[in-house]
């Protein structure tokens, strides 16, 4: 099994790359693609409502492929999202008795692939999904609790002020702590402190902890992302 550990602390570290030129959910969206060794990635949010929304894809395949749920109103990242579990696809010229539609339309446009689709669902209600793809039959190259892993720190990380989520405030009240450990992780990984802010949370929901106690970790140098600068 993948280590959680080293897998965070590469999202962590990819997330940081570039942050001048993209926005937070572009740059976790490549950081996933390089992570788990697939050609392409998207994260979706709202994906069984009117409201569903694409917030980044990493190439035009991609682009398309999400496209053509939006139109046909299937396929694997829209029954993700329904059933909060994984889906994969194998496009290929064959009929497919799940999404025919869909399938059908892929083919003709992108060709032969492998499809996969993983629900994030970091505080246990399914908010978005990441799929990514594969080209020349490759399956990817890590166990699918290390996927699923990937997915749901992303989404912790792509989530708003829990507060405002509703999740409650007794273990988010210690904001003095989460400033200075944000301050930390700006300087360890050239963030800005949304960014930073973020990551903390996307570490906290992967590991089952606080964020109170996340802050605690860095701010002891218990938990570090990197050499600071």
């Amino acid at each position: 099994m993948t280590d959680r550990a080293e897998l965070f602390v590469r999202l962590a570290t990819l997330a940081a790359a570039n942050v001048t030129d993209a926005h937070l959910a572009g740059r976790l969206c490549d950081a996933s693609r390089l992570i788990l060794g697939a050609d392409g990635a998207a994260i979706t949010v709202e994906n069984t409502s009117s409201s569903r929304t694409t917030l980044s894809t990493t190439d035009r395949v991609m682009a398309t492929l999400e496209d053509l749920q939006d139109v046909t109103g299937e396929g694997p990242c829209l029954d993700a999202f329904r059933y909060s579990t994984y889906f994969t696809l194998a496009l290929e010229n064959e009929p497919n008795l799940r999404w025919p539609e869909f399938a059908r339309s892929a083919w003709q446009a992108v060709g032969g692939l492998q499809m996969y689709s993983f629900p994030m669902r970091p505080g246990g209600e399914t908010f978005g999904v990441i799929s990514v793809y594969t080209t020349d039959g490759r399956e990817l190259p890590e166990p699918i609790d290390a996927v699923q892993f990937v997915a749901d720190a992303v989404g912790a990380a792509l989530l708003r002020d829990p507060t405002a989520e509703g999740l409650g405030e007794g273990a988010w009240a210690s904001r003095a702590q989460v400033h200075h450990a944000c301050g930390m992780v700006t300087a360890q990984l050239g963030l800005p402190p949304d960014d930073a802010l973020a990551i903390l949370r996307a570490h906290a929901y992967a590991y089952n902890i606080t964020l109170v106690e996340t802050a605690r970790q860095v701010v002891d140098r218990e938990l570090t992302f990197g050499g600071e600068k």
